[in-house]
């Protein structure tokens, strides 16, 4: 008598749950859907301890409820953002420059060359080379017109000169390639005075004849000096 009571009891509390059920909100249905799941679990397993229904729910609520603000309180797990095309971009290789060939006195291959043979020639016409052959000699004159750096300032204005009356000889040679003091003047000397003496000729010819365009000698000079350079 007593276990039909208690089974009538039992289903009518079902019942009455089940009705609730049917009038919570979704999440509420859900954790009463949980709640009874866990109950009937634990009624087969005998680990209920004497705790009825009514009691098993109420508990089991609170927990989930605990359970779903706690995991409602943690941060969501940042997801790295997808790089952008622009973060992803390589960035441009460096574009190395062609070097123009010119040496770095400032004269181009052609010219030292030309400069070279020039003083080769004089050094043999005044019987300087010293048993230099032409091969040494454009060596070491190659180096001194590539570590040229006389014509960082600007010359002073040459004086006009004379025509020449006579032919040049070996001792006029020699000694145009000496410094005031008698010593050998190094390649880069010799090109520098070949310069100021050339473009002191032509700004000469051109200050004669009203034809400087306006120009100074020191912005003539620059202008001269610089094509015989790469000439």
């Amino acid at each position: 008598m007593n276990q039909f009571r208690f089974n009538i009891f039992a289903a009518t509390v079902i019942a009455g749950a089940g009705l609730a059920f049917l009038t919570l909100p979704a999440s509420a249905q859900s954790v009463t859907k949980t709640c009874s799941t866990q109950y009937q679990a634990a009624k087969e397993a005998g680990t209920l301890k004497g705790q009825k229904w009514p009691d098993f729910l109420s508990a089991c609520s609170a927990k989930l409820k605990t359970d779903d603000g706690a995991a409602a309180a943690a941060p969501a797990e940042k997801t790295p953002a997808k790089k952008t095309a622009k973060d992803t971009a390589t960035k441009p290789a460096k574009t190395t420059q062609t070097a123009p060939s010119t040496t770095s006195g400032g004269m181009s291959a052609k010219a030292v060359t030309k400069e070279c043979s020039t003083q080769y020639q004089a050094a043999k016409t005044a019987g300087t080379l010293n048993g230099q052959k032409w091969p040494q000699f454009l060596s070491a004159c190659s180096d001194s017109l590539k570590s040229d750096n006389s014509d960082a300032t600007v010359p002073d204005e040459p004086a006009p000169t004379k025509a020449a009356t006579t032919k040049t000889t070996k001792t006029q040679v020699a000694k145009a390639q000496t410094s005031a003091d008698g010593k050998p003047l190094s390649p880069a000397q010799v090109a520098f005075r070949a310069r100021i003496s050339e473009c002191g000729d032509q700004w000469q010819q051109a200050k004669a004849s009203n034809k400087t365009r306006g120009l100074t000698w020191p912005q003539y000079w620059s202008a001269c000096n610089t094509r015989l350079k790469s000439e």
